[in-house]
C-alpha cells in the first residue's frame, strides 16, 4: 500500500476589497438594469429561443 499525505491548510485566501467591490457593483447594475428598467441586455446574448421549432405545425 501507498501512503498518501495531506497538507493541513491553515488559512482561506481572501478576495481583495477592490475585487469584492469591483463584483458587487456590475452584479448591482446588472440587477438595476433587469428589475428596475426591464433591460435585459442585447437580443444576440443569452438563450435566443427556448423551444425551437423544428418541422412546421400540422395543417
Amino acid at each position: 500500500m501507498s501512503a498518501t499525505t495531506f497538507t493541513l491548510v491553515t488559512t482561506v485566501p481572501r478576495p481583495r476589497p477592490a475585487r469584492l467591490v469591483a463584483a458587487l457593483r456590475a452584479f448591482g447594475s446588472a440587477a438595476v438594469g433587469v428589475v428596475l428598467l426591464g433591460d435585459h441586455g442585447p437580443e444576440e446574448a443569452g438563450v435566443r429561443n427556448p423551444r425551437p421549432v423544428y418541422a412546421p405545425a400540422p395543417d
